[in-house]
């Protein structure tokens, strides 16, 4: 029999099963090491393992982080648009709010679309004026020279480009698509609804809800079964001044009761 003295038990003890297994849990933090020290396919790795752990669960803040560090991790345009619109759209005056619209600016310029960029340029100093971010958008913007050709992916659906203005929007009926445009998410009804009716003035129809998991309050538009089908709506709204960006979670929405 091999005797364990009470010393090196105590010490066997002490670990934890993750380090006796040599396996690290997955956290943001060693994203950011492995990002830094240039490791990205590993950071992607690390991540997408926090995200299936961790992220259903995690705090606020936590959340906003991993949306940021997929955001630039990833090699999908779509991806990191999406998740830099969530950023802006969920967490507004969040930690990375106003970095995701210099992305968003500097994304839209890469496909050719300068109106969208300055746009998000002008959001972003009315927003965060006193931020970094605005001031490297503005330099950005200013020096960054011609517009490049729009780029497939982030194309303007054509049946929207000569679109009326004052054409009401017109959303898919509710069924059993998961794919829905996103306006906004608030804290409270009150300006969930002022937004709503923002959206009511300019023709929109738009109703408000909430999704497992989360207290906010989300103003959306329409429920597609097609990813295509949203983006032709998501560019009419962008026409008309808003900001969205289309979410795939439109099957476990929970309508809210005015």
């Amino acid at each position: 029999m091999i005797e364990i003295r009470p010393l090196v038990l105590v010490a066997l003890l002490s670990l934890s099963p993750v380090a006796i297994g040599g396996q690290e849990p997955p956290t943001l933090d060693r994203v950011e090491e492995l990002a830094r020290q240039g490791l990205t396919e590993e950071a992607r790795d690390v991540l997408t393992a926090w995200w299936s752990s961790a992220g259903a669960k995690a705090t606020r803040r936590d959340t906003q982080r991993g949306l940021w560090l997929r955001g630039i991790l990833t090699t999908d345009p779509a991806q990191a648009e999406l998740d830099f619109q969530r950023l802006v759209i969920e967490y507004p005056g969040g930690l990375y709010a106003d970095q995701a619209l210099l992305r968003l600016a500097q994304a839209s310029y890469a496909a050719g679309d300068s109106a969208a960029a300055a746009a998000y340029v002008e959001r972003l100093a009315q927003e965060y004026p006193a931020t970094a971010a605005r001031r490297e958008a503005e330099a950005w913007l200013a020096t960054a020279g011609p517009v490049p050709p729009r780029a497939g992916v982030a194309e303007r659906p054509a049946d929207t480009i000569a679109a009326p203005a004052a054409a009401p929007v017109a959303p898919a009926a509710s069924g059993a698509g998961t794919f829905t445009v996103q306006l906004g998410a608030f804290s409270t009804v009150e300006r969930a609804q002022s937004l709503l009716t923002q959206l009511a003035e300019k023709g929109v129809e738009a109703r408000l809800v909430r999704v497992p998991g989360s207290d906010l309050i989300r103003v959306r538009v329409g429920v597609f079964d097609s990813l295509d089908a949203a983006n032709a709506v998501l560019w009419q709204l962008r026409d008309r001044g808003f900001t969205a960006a289309v979410a795939r979670d439109a099957n476990r929405e929970e309508r809210v009761v005015r």
